[in-house]
């Protein structure tokens, strides 16, 4: 994740792609501005592929998440920490670093608000930012030795008993090493970014 900066300059970004909350209402007007900011000042500007359907017209280059990698130097992310934290987790092992723009009443990891993005974006843009790389969490979920669910985490992995009634049973390693038993209504397990939602 990037954040504005006063230390010396680092890369420029050029391909920039814009990733928007797909269930929100009005999104495309605020993806409209910050498209003509970002090609305003100089961007080869796309636009994540259900991120697309929000804008009624556009000339922008439509990228799957898989090719972000090869196609993209900042992910512009419109929306809330559930917005950052789902295509962090979507794109994670890319390398492409993401930029949060909040459109809702307070992120901690989209901490722009949508109202300073034209003064904040062209700063950043041209290399005027700092990285703050974040750790991630691998969750393996086994059943009787089989797998049943993997997943990335930025913030937090919750293993719960999913409206059963009674206890779950866990048997709890950590890479690989086996850590202790539990019985328990679940476990939580964060990382620095920490949990938004307990």
């Amino acid at each position: 994740m990037l954040s504005p900066s006063s230390k010396p300059l680092q890369k420029k970004f050029r391909r920039v792609t814009l990733v928007g909350k797909h269930q929100a209402e009005g999104i495309g007007h605020h993806l409209q501005e910050l498209a003509q900011i970002l090609t305003n000042h100089g961007c080869e500007l796309s636009i994540e592929a259900s991120t697309a359907g929000h804008l009624s017209s556009h000339n922008l280059q439509v990228l799957q998440l898989q090719d972000f990698q090869k196609s993209t130097d900042l992910a512009v992310i419109l929306g809330g920490d559930g917005t950052m934290l789902g295509i962090g987790r979507q794109i994670a092992g890319s390398g492409v670093p993401l930029l949060g723009i909040n459109m809702g009443r307070l992120g901690y990891m989209t901490d722009i608000p949508f109202e300073d993005a034209k003064t904040v974006l062209p700063p950043i843009i041209d290399g005027n930012y700092e990285i703050d790389e974040r750790s991630l969490l691998e969750a393996v979920v086994l059943r009787d030795k089989q797998e049943i669910h993997r997943g990335l985490a930025l913030n937090d992995v919750v293993v719960n008993r999913s409206g059963l009634s009674g206890m779950v049973e866990l048997k709890v390693h950590v890479n690989g090493s086996f850590m202790y038993n539990q019985r328990s209504d679940g476990l939580i397990v964060s990382t620095p970014t920490g949990s938004t939602a307990y």
